[in-house]
């Protein structure tokens, strides 16, 4: 099958003199800076249900269309140096407005694979914007070859400088083919699923805060894998619901992902037993089978 991930290359004539360490108060993912993106409204009567209604679906579809444009859009199995990935994306229902899940899964120049997902705080244009700078921040810091922890630590600055008000959660890390071992990194995100024959479990997770949420160092956590594992990747809607703790939502995930190694049936099944994902809450999920 033909690899269909995005590959990140370095620029082919970087400026001379570059210090190694790229500056990060200039990486901010093709967002520069705050950038409204908000439609014009037509002025109205303060209260009119109708009115209301019809600017949130207006800023509902451009939010949609914004995120097309920047998530790649896979409708079935793709291949990666050494895995066979699957990607779900589920918007929030149509009553709710759009949130800021993104992910990226992207061959690297030394032959490594990029592995991340994360979640913008907030719904509408103000997140998918923040979700635009996130992943290209970390598309373009990624290059460096710097270790996880200090590339979700750059986006930790990047949050701090750009966007103060807001916070979001990450999962990031890089994939060897050679060595089947997963090094990864997160701020305030639940740990990727490991599914191995009969059983799946988190993955044991190194220490991180949110992004925004205060200045402490993070760490990484390597994972040996096997061929024939499974890796599942997921955005918190998927296990967070207001009536419930996220530990029983993490514990039916777990539960539905045991006994299998084929990343469709894997999102089938576990989308299955959760129910309906969070109606007020996007959701993502990118599920990776160890070639």
């Amino acid at each position: 099958m033909a690899m269909t991930s995005e590959i990140i290359a370095p620029p082919a004539h970087p400026e001379s003199g570059a210090a190694a360490v790229p500056d990060r108060a200039r990486v901010i993912g093709g967002m520069p800076g705050p950038v409204s993106l908000r439609p014009a409204r037509p002025p109205s009567e303060p209260g009119d249900p109708a009115k209301l209604a019809a600017a949130l679906a207006q800023e509902r579809h451009v939010t949609l269309e914004l995120q097309r444009a920047i998530l790649p859009l896979h409708e079935g199995p793709f291949d990666l140096p050494g895995l066979r990935a699957v990607v779900r994306y589920l918007p929030a229902s149509r009553d709710s407005r759009v949130g800021g899940d993104w992910y990226i899964t992207a061959e690297m120049p030394d032959g490594q694979v990029l592995l991340a997902l994360g979640d913008v705080a907030g719904h509408g244009l103000a997140a998918a914007a923040g979700m635009a700078r996130l992943r290209g921040a970390l598309a373009g810091l990624a290059i460096t070859g710097a270790s996880p922890e200090r590339l979700v630590g750059w986006l930790n600055d990047l949050v701090h400088h750009v966007a103060p008000e807001h916070t979001a959660s990450v999962v990031a890390g890089y994939f060897d083919p050679a060595s089947l071992v997963l090094t990864w990194a997160q701020a305030g995100h639940p740990p990727p699923v490991l599914v191995r024959d009969t059983w799946a479990r988190p993955l044991c997770q190194p220490s991180g805060i949110l992004l925004g949420a205060g200045r402490e160092p993070y760490e990484t956590a390597s994972a040996a894998l096997e061929t024939g594992d499974l890796l599942l990747f997921y955005s918190d809607g998927l296990i967070e619901r207001r009536d419930r703790p996220l530990e029983e939502g993490l514990g039916t995930l777990c539960r539905a992902a045991a006994g299998s190694a084929d990343p469709e049936q894997v999102i089938d099944a576990v989308l299955g037993a959760l129910g309906s994902t969070d109606p007020e809450d996007d959701t993502c999920l990118v599920a990776l089978r160890v070639l």
